[in-house]
C-alpha cells in the first residue's frame, strides 16, 4: 500500500510517497512566503500555500501517484482560519504562529477569565501567539464583520481537510491549541470559556483523532494532485505531534526536539500538570499530553545571515561560520542574548531580542554563539520543568534542518545528562504511522 504524506512546515511543504514499510519512494519540496503586515501581523496567503503543494507534487514520480491509496498530512500551528460555509476564508489569509497582534486580547482573557483559571482549563496562560483564540478575539474586537460570514473556526488542518474532502473537523491536537478546549480532561470544547468570551459554539466543529479516515479527495483536488479521484484522506494534525509518532515516541517521558525554522521541544506525559512556564497540549495519541516550548530556531539564523553575514554564501554561513562559532565559544563569555527575535509565546508582555555585554572585542562569532546558546536554554528549561512531572527518557530524538553535528554538540552541552539521536522525516513518517493505527 502506498501513502502520500504531506508536511506543511512554516516556510516550505514536503511531499513523499511512502510504502507500508515506511520507506520513502519519491519526495518533493517547495518553499512559500509568509506576509508581514503592520501591527506585528504575520500571515500566509492560501494561494501561496497550495501553490507550493502543487509545485512539490510535480517533483514526485508520476508512475507512483496512480498507486497512492491514502493521503495523510500535518501542518504548522497555531494557524487560525475563519471559514465560510463554502470553504472559502472569511478572513483572507491564514494567521501564522509568528503573529503578535493579540496582546490586548491576552489581557482581555486575563481580565475576563483570570489567567490561573484559564491555565487550569486550557493548559496555558493566555500568551500572545500561544493559541488560536487570541486571534479569534482580535477579530471579534477589531473586524467583527468577518465573524458575520464565519461558519467554522479552526487551524490550518481544518482548512486543509475541508479543501481536500469537503468534510469539517478539528483534530485532537489543534483542538487544545485553539485555546477554548478542556485540555486537562481532554473533555472537548469548554462551555464556560465559549460563554464567557461570547463565542458561538457552532464555530467549533467535531474533534477527530489524528490518523482516522474522514472523507475522500474531491475530484478537482485529485486532478491537481495527480491522484486518483476518491482517495481516502486521514485526519491531519500539528507537525510536532506527528513528528513524535514518526520518531517512535509513543510513551510518557519520550522527548522530541524539532530544529527547523522554529526550534521546538515536546515531552510526552500521561499526567496533565499545568505550569505557566510551558504549554500543556494534547498529543496525537488520546490519553497522552505534550509539555511543549518553542523558540526562533532557523528564523533567527536566517536573520543573522541576512543582517550580519551577507558577505558569506548560505553554504559558508551554515557549514563554516556556524560550526566555528559553536566550537570557539562553547563556554560563556561576556556576550549574552535575549532569545526573542520572534517574540515570546510564553509571556503576557511583548518581548524583544537583544545582545548584552558587547565590547569592541566582541566578534560576530561570539554574538552568534550567544544567540544559539540562549535559544537552546529556553528548551532546556522546559525539559527541567518536565522532569518534575514525568520520568524522562535519556535520549532526545532530534530532527529538522538544524540537526547537524555542531548543533548536536551544542544541544548536548546545554542539556547535560541527555543524548541526542538524529532521526529523519519524522512528521512525514508520523502521518503514515498515525493512519496505520486506524487501518
Amino acid at each position: 500500500m502506498l501513502f502520500l504524506s504531506v508536511d506543511f512546515g512554516t516556510s516550505a511543504v514536503k511531499v513523499s510517497v511512502v510504502d507500508g514499510a515506511l520507506t520513502e519512494l519519491s519526495t518533493g519540496r517547495a518553499e512559500y512566503p509568509y506576509v508581514l503586515l503592520p501591527g506585528s501581523k504575520v500571515e500566509m496567503r492560501p494561494a501561496d500555500l497550495m501553490g507550493g503543494l502543487y509545485r512539490a507534487m510535480g517533483q514526485l514520480r508520476q508512475d507512483l501517484l496512480g498507486r497512492v491509496e491514502l493521503l495523510c498530512y500535518d501542518a504548522f500551528s497555531p494557524s487560525p482560519v475563519f471559514m465560510k460555509a463554502s470553504g472559502d476564508l472569511a478572513y483572507p489569509n491564514i494567521v501564522t504562529h509568528m503573529d503578535r497582534r493579540s496582546l490586548e486580547q491576552c489581557r482581555y482573557i486575563d481580565e475576563t477569565i483570570g489567567r490561573d483559571r484559564y491555565l487550569d482549563i486550557a493548559g496555558l496562560y493566555p500568551f500572545n501567539g500561544g493559541a488560536g483564540i487570541m486571534t479569534v478575539l482580535w477579530v471579534q474586537h477589531n473586524q467583527p464583520e468577518v465573524l458575520e460570514s464565519t461558519f467554522r473556526i479552526g487551524h490550518l488542518t481544518t482548512y486543509l481537510h475541508h479543501h481536500f474532502t469537503g468534510e469539517w473537523m478539528v483534530d485532537l491536537v489543534n483542538a487544545s491549541m485553539l485555546g477554548v478546549y478542556e485540555t486537562l480532561s481532554q473533555g472537548g470544547w469548554s462551555e464556560a470559556l465559549l460563554r464567557e468570551l461570547s463565542l458561538d459554539p457552532s464555530w467549533f466543529d467535531r474533534i477527530c483523532n489524528p490518523g482516522t479516515v474522514l472523507g475522500r479527495l474531491r475530484p478537482e483536488v485529485s486532478a491537481r494532485l495527480g491522484l486518483r479521484s476518491g482517495v481516502p484522506v486521514a485526519v491531519g494534525t500539528n507537525d510536532m505531534a506527528a513528528a513524535q509518532v514518526g520518531a517512535g515516541n509513543v510513551r510518557p517521558g519520550c522527548i522530541m526536539d524539532t530544529a527547523g525554522s522554529s526550534d521546538m521541544v515536546s515531552i510526552l506525559t500521561d499526567r496533565p500538570v499545568v505550569n505557566p512556564r510551558y504549554y500543556l497540549r494534547n498529543s496525537a495519541l488520546p490519553g497522552l499530553w505534550q509539555i511543549y516550548a518553542t523558540t526562533a530556531g532557523g528564523f533567527a539564523l536566517d536573520w543573522f545571515h541576512q543582517q550580519l553575514a551577507r558577505d558569506l554564501t548560505r553554504h559558508q554561513f551554515y557549514e563554516e561560520l556556524v560550526p566555528r562559532a559553536v566550537t570557539e565559544f562553547a563556554q560563556d563569555g561576556l556576550v549574552t542574548f535575549d532569545p526573542y527575535l520572534t517574540g515570546d509565546r510564553q509571556s503576557l508582555e511583548l518581548r524583544t531580542a537583544a545582545w548584552h555585554g558587547l565590547t569592541l572585542a566582541a566578534t560576530r562569532e561570539e554574538m552568534l554563539a550567544a544567540m544559539l546558546k540562549s535559544m537552546n536554554r529556553v528548551l532546556s528549561a522546559t525539559v527541567r520543568e518536565a522532569a518534575a512531572v514525568v520520568d524522562l527518557e535519556p535520549v532526545i530524538k532530534l530532527t529538522g534542518g538544524l540537526s547537524t553535528k555542531s548543533f548536536v554538540e551544542l544541544k548536548e552541552r546545554e542539556m547535560p545528562g541527555f543524548r541526542f539521536e538524529v532521526v529523519d522525516n519524522c512528521s512525514i513518517m508520523g502521518n503514515v504511522a498515525l493512519a496505520r493505527r486506524y487501518m
